[in-house]
């Protein structure tokens, strides 16, 4: 039996889950939105954390402030924005949001500063012209230093004059009055500025105005105990014995003031930071006020004046013997009870510094009020006197009146002491006035127009002249033949330069300086000639001459014997045959040619005597220093004694004439026996 196959079936189809076509489909398609979502998280959180830091400035108000687009600069570099603009919670200010850079945000601690920088006019003229175009914005400046940061500033109203980093000194100035000051008013040292004023304002202590004031370095080491202070704002007007005086520093004093500053004398200690300065009115009281300072407590009183004080004025001198020692410091009107009927005086109340009355350096008022009383009992009266070239000033002097009624000091409990007073020595300006014009109706205006006028008609006269009309062509022909002789003379230069008369005139001028040179070397050894002439001189004059003569005479006696003897009466035979002998020795000579050979050694000698006359001619000057020392010499010959040591020396010398007698006796007979050998030798 055969097997049936069975029928085919079709394939059922494979059938996937959900679950498995998700793992099949996940590892690639998913990838790209996670990688999407953390990039744009980075991009997020890198744009959350450096979008810097968030800082708040509080400003008076927001003119020219944009939020989105006024940038905060930091030297001139943008580091931050503005985000928004919002009012403080009271509505007086205005509060401005920026976000800084957060590079530099580590850096803006307590200490840091900020200001809009606007277009501004001022005195120092017009400043920041370029925010014209660009727009307002706000800048801010801090230092290096990394300390406690801060998120909250309260802005200034001006930019700063001087910043932090700039290298000085801060002081205070305190004056009665800031008329004409602005800020940043220069500060000048001998015409240079050096520094600006800044924060002027009233003191809360009195009525005196302060102001805060920057020296730039190295001119702040200028700055001592002894450097004085003056306002010189605007321009001065004086009219005083030396004539009309008119004073303006600098353009800059003039539109918005200023002040000066100059160390009078030397010796002065070093200030510190914040010392206070007092500027005075001109540089004359600033310098008086260093010889005579005010400082220390003053002497306050009070004086009652009958007579009227126009002129007289808060801030006027206070004269002691011509000195100012103190300063009117109130005016008012007071009412005199004691008189029987109520009248009105002016008082006036003066301060004076015990120094400046030449009391020791650290008086007290005590000090000054005991000597101002015995100075009242000596006659010492306060009064009213006129200052100024026409007395239209008032001061108050402190005088000694002649013959004075007694008066003391008046002390009350509740008011200052009571000087007493005398009558004013007020002038009228009308009177000086007056006495000003009489003085010149006096002089002799119309003598010196006429002279004036005659002196005009002399110079017409003359000028009309036909010979000060030819003067001109007189004058141009002097010119044309001064210029041809300067022609010749450039001509004359020119040949000479040409002609070496420089080079020759060098030479010559070399050569005189050579002469001179060996005149003044042989000039060199006569002042030991002369000194040896001297001292021959001096010898020559401790002869003993009548010694001399006693032994000439004797010498001649001697001599006379001699030539009395036989020997002496046979030499002229003797010298006769000698004399023939040498006639033959001179033939001999001759014929030898003897002469040609003399003629030779007589132009040798010819030449030496020219050279020694050439040298004798530089002597004379010895020659009448030896004449003069033998005149000496004719004067002392009879001064020396008989047994001085050149006297026994002379005595030797005639002994050895003798000797030389006797031996010349002895040749005369030897020449007698042998006339030869005195020719011959033999």
């Amino acid at each position: 039996m055969s097997d049936t196959p069975e029928p085919l079936k079709p394939a059922s189809p494979v059938r996937k889950t959900a679950v498995r076509a998700a793992q099949a489909g996940a590892n690639l398609i998913w990838l790209v939105p996670i990688v999407a979502l953390i990039v744009t998280l980075g991009v997020a959180w890198n744009a959350y954390t450096g979008r810097g830091v968030l800082i708040e400035v509080e400003f008076a108000d927001a003119t020219g402030i944009t939020p989105g687009e006024t940038a905060l600069r930091f030297r001139e570099i943008t580091v931050g924005r503005v985000e928004a603009v919002r009012f403080t919670q009271d509505l007086s200010r205005v509060v401005v949001e920026m976000r800084v850079d957060n590079d530099v945000a580590q850096f803006i601690d307590e200490d840091a500063s900020f200001w809009i920088v606007r277009p501004q006019v001022s005195a120092q003229g017009v400043t920041r012209l370029d925010t014209v175009l660009t727009g307002a914005f706000v800048e801010g400046y801090w230092d290096a230093d990394t300390s406690e940061s801060q998120r909250h500033f309260i802005g200034l109203d001006r930019p700063p004059l001087i910043r932090s980093d700039v290298p000085g000194s801060w002081i205070r100035l305190s004056m009665e009055a800031g008329d004409g000051l602005s800020e940043g008013a220069p500060i000048l040292h001998r015409g240079v500025q050096v520094g600006r004023m800044e924060n002027i304002r009233i003191s809360d202590a009195d009525d005196r105005v302060l102001a805060d004031a920057f020296i730039e370095a190295p001119h702040d080491d200028k700055l001592t105990s002894a450097t004085a202070f003056w306002d010189t704002s605007g321009f001065s007007l004086s009219f005083g014995p030396q004539g009309l005086s008119f004073n303006v520093n600098s353009l800059a004093s003039v539109l918005q003031g200023g002040v000066a500053f100059d160390t009078i004398v030397s010796g002065g200690t070093a200030i510190e930071p914040g010392h206070e300065f007092t500027v005075r009115v001109d540089e004359a009281t600033a310098r008086s006020s260093i010889f005579a300072p005010e400082d220390g407590e003053p002497l306050r009183l009070s004086m009652l004046i009958d007579d009227s004080v126009r002129g007289l004025t808060t801030g006027a001198d206070v004269q002691f013997q011509g000195l100012r020692v103190g300063q009117v410091t109130e005016l008012s009107v007071a009412v005199d009870e004691a008189a029987e009927s109520p009248a009105l005086q002016q008082r006036v109340n003066i301060s004076i510094w015990p120094e400046r009355m030449g009391l020791p350096e650290g008086s007290s008022p005590e000090d000054a009020m005991e000597f101002l009383e015995r100075a009242v009992q000596d006659g010492v009266r306060a009064r009213v006197a006129s200052a100024g070239f026409f007395g239209a000033r008032l001061m108050v002097e402190m005088v000694t009146i002649p013959d004075a009624e007694p008066a003391e000091i008046i002390m009350r409990e509740d008011d200052l002491p009571l000087m007493p007073t005398a009558p004013g020595d007020i002038e009228d300006f009308s009177d000086t006035a007056r006495g000003f014009v009489d003085r010149i109706g006096g002089l002799p205006i119309e003598e010196a127009l006429q002279a004036a006028t005659d002196m005009m008609n002399s110079i017409t006269a003359l000028t009309a002249s036909p010979a000060a009309q030819g003067l001109p062509a007189k004058i141009s022909q002097t010119v044309d033949d001064a210029r041809v002789a300067v022609a010749d003379v450039g001509a004359m230069t020119t040949e000479l330069r040409e002609a070496g008369t420089a080079a020759n005139l060098a030479r010559m001028i070399d050569e005189a300086a050579e002469a001179a040179e060996a005149v003044r070397l042989a000039a060199a050894d006569v002042p030991q000639m002369v000194e040896d002439i001297d001292a021959a001189a001096d010898s020559f004059n401790q002869i003993d001459f009548l010694a001399i003569s006693t032994q000439a005479e004797g010498i001649l006696t001697d001599l006379r014997a001699m030539l009395g003897s036989e020997d002496a009466e046979q030499l002229p035979r003797n010298l006769s045959d000698t004399l023939q002998a040498a006639s033959g020795l001179l033939n001999d000579l001759r014929d030898g040619n003897a002469a040609g050979s003399l003629n030779n050694a007589l132009q040798s000698a010819s030449t030496a005597a020219d050279e020694i006359a050439a040298s004798v001619q530089e002597l004379p000057g010895l020659i009448r220093r030896l004449q003069a020392t033998a005149a000496r010499a004719d004067g002392v010959l009879a001064s020396y004694g008989e047994r001085s040591a050149f006297n026994a020396e002379t005595i030797n010398m005639m002994r050895e004439l003798r000797r030389a007698s006797e031996a010349f006796g002895s040749l005369a007979r030897m020449i007698e026996r042998n006339p030869r050998a005195f020719i011959l030798g033999r």
